[in-house]
């Protein structure tokens, strides 16, 4: 069981003059799922609601199970690292058509840029632009075999479900055998119509595709909760370091919404014609229009707000939910503010520690990619140039201009949030243009209101030990209203000439002034009466909305449990998978067989 050399064997030569090649399946002990199997195996419980899937669109639902090669990143070809997912797509994509959510997942797991395409008709995938495939081939079980430019392959095979599954191998060892895998199974919904699902008709379809990539599942029969087990799933504690969840949901692709708000107003008394009880003008002496005085109330501070719903605050990598805030650049030296949302746990791990680099790489335009280390925060690579008590200062290279950028990393005095800040320049704090903060949080699921503070309570004290303001920052109907403003913040302060009575700067500005053409007066001159006018500003182009750089994502929390029940759950699904392997060798060894004698004869 642990003498695996290929997954693709090349045993014969057909009419042709082809070789034979027939997809094979893993069967060592950590391939089965038996790896230092015992009577407290571990396994995740997750509370599932069919009701909340989304089967369409770019937020359509996806499980993923990680198992512990891919959790420590440790892939081997006797034991591969394999990322499980799950797509919720909706039935009615058309006959042999995994739907734009899969191929999506597929493409995602490919890397970046990669933009591959399906054929409706047989299901077949078809280059696209960026994506080639650079050769296929289909063995006698009907499995279908991609290679890209990439160096990427693609196995193509029928599920139990009757979905196609998509197994992405991307990355090989010495003799090609796979260590990394991304195995995407779809799992068709019916919601419209007469044929739509029930929740029971949901559950089961999911728990047949679990079930059929070598997992066993028991749904509790008071609360419909899964319990899986077996295939080494990663299961941790819901206390543990975060740097993999169990059970994600797909990423949500919409950047968190940004605004422009009015935060504070101010007054300024102004004139205005006088009008009598009857509503006419009153003349003075010489004729001309009485001057009343009136307030009136003018904004005087704009500030930048998002919205955060719960559901969108991941944190964890590898992406955790960021909010973007613009700053007065000019006066500050300071053009961004990034806060990350981290998860605070007992040994000290830095959670967001990817996204943190993805942001980093982002800034300073570096080829090589950035990561940061989840324990210490050090950038690598980089070189450290300097290290003081104000914090530690990395020249990181780039490639796109060829002039060093500088990052320097320190903790909050107040915080203790880990802070970067990344310049073009080696000084620091003169030199810092961005700044992003890993905002310490630790979720409090006692509620969905203690939760809902949990988040709202580290981001406001973040921004306010920045010396940004949070007035009007809080939670409405579940959804956390963060609100930036102040002398930092891009636009909050208006610098035009109109003042309120008491000197404060308001949101307005002077206007063409009425004109009153009055009566002509004896020595028949016309006399004209100027009242003053003041327009209230809205933000313009210079204000500048607050906004997420990158994506946030929903994370279902899914519980540790362990035991006898999981254990055997673990051998059973070991046993269902050794038969299918079973099944497919003796189709395959009867298909050597007789391509042996036709050789021969």
């Amino acid at each position: 069981m642990n003498g695996v050399t290929s997954n693709t064997a090349s045993t014969a030569l057909d009419a042709y003059g082809d070789s034979l090649k027939i997809a094979g399946n893993n069967a060592t002990s950590a391939g089965l799922g038996l790896s230092g199997l015992n009577v407290d195996q571990t396994g995740v419980t997750l509370a599932f609601d069919p009701e909340t899937l989304v089967v369409s669109g770019s937020a359509t639902t996806t499980l993923t199970l990680n198992n512990i090669a891919q959790a420590s990143g440790n892939g081997t070809a006797q034991d591969p690292a394999v990322r499980y997912q799950f797509v919720a797509e909706e039935s009615n994509t058309g006959t042999n058509n995994s739907g734009s959510s899969t191929l999506a997942t597929i493409n995602t797991a490919i890397g970046t840029g990669s933009d591959l395409k399906w054929d409706p008709k047989t299901g077949d995938l078809t280059s696209g632009k960026s994506s080639v495939i650079t050769s296929q081939y289909t063995d006698p079980n009907g499995v279908k075999l991609y290679t890209l430019n990439s160096g990427k392959a693609i196995q193509v095979s029928q599920g139990s479900n009757g979905e196609p599954v998509y197994t992405v191998s991307s990355t090989f060892d010495a003799l090609g055998n796979p260590t990394a895998q991304t195995v995407i199974t779809p799992v068709s919904i019916d919601t419209s119509g007469t044929g739509k699902m029930d929740d029971q008709a949901i559950s089961d379809t999911f728990i047949k595709a679990i079930s059929g990539q070598g997992f066993h599942v028991d749904r509790s029969s008071t609360d419909g909760a899964l319990t899986i087990s077996g295939g080494n799933i990663y299961a941790p504690n819901s206390s543990s370091s975060p740097n993999v969840s169990a059970l994600t949901n797909a990423i949500n692709t919409t950047p968190l919404s940004g605004s422009i708000v009015p935060v504070a107003t101010d007054t300024k008394t102004v004139s205005v014609p006088q009008r009598d009880e009857n509503g006419y003008l009153v003349y003075d002496s010489d004729g001309n229009i009485g001057h009343a005085s009136a307030t009136e109330s003018f904004i005087s501070t704009y500030g930048q707000q998002v919205n955060l719903t719960t559901a969108q605050a991941s944190l964890a990598d590898p992406v955790a939910t960021q909010m973007d805030f613009n700053t007065n650049g000019a006066s500050f030296g300071l053009d961004g503010y990034q806060l990350v949302l981290n998860q605070t746990t007992t040994d000290g791990m830095l959670s967001s520690s990817k996204t943190i680099g993805r942001s980093i790489q982002a800034l300073t335009d570096s080829t090589p990619e950035i990561s940061i280390d989840p324990t210490t925060g050090h950038v690598t690579p980089s070189k450290i140039i300097s290290q003081s008590s104000a914090g530690t200062v990395f020249q990181v290279s780039t490639t796109a201009s060829g002039n060093p950028m500088y990052v320097s990393l320190g903790i909050d005095g107040t915080t203790g949030n880990l802070t970067y800040s990344v310049s073009a320049s080696s000084e620091f704090p003169q030199g810092e243009t961005n700044t992003i903060v890993a905002v310490n949080v630790t979720p409090d699921m006692t509620s969905s209101t203690t939760y809902q503070n949990s988040l709202l309570t580290p981001i406001v004290t973040a921004l306010k030990s920045a010396g940004i303001t949070t007035n009007g920052s809080g939670i409405d109907a579940g959804t956390l209203s963060i609100v930036a403003s102040g002398s930092k913040i891009a636009g909050s302060v208006p610098s035009g000439a109109v003042t309120a009575d008491d000197g404060t700067p308001v949101w307005a500005t002077p206007g063409t002034p009425y004109t009153y053409s009055n009566i002509k007066d004896p020595h028949n001159i016309d006399l004209y009466t100027y009242f003053p006018v003041y327009n209230s500003q809205s933000p313009n182009s210079s204000l500048l909305a607050a906004d997420s750089r990158n994506f946030s994502g929903n994370t279902l929390s899914g519980e540790q449990t362990s035991g006898y029940d999981v254990a055997i759950g673990a051998v059973t699904a070991a046993i269902s998978k050794m038969a299918s392997i079973n099944a497919s060798l003796g189709n395959s060894s009867t298909l050597i067989t007789q391509l042996t004698k036709n050789t021969a004869a």
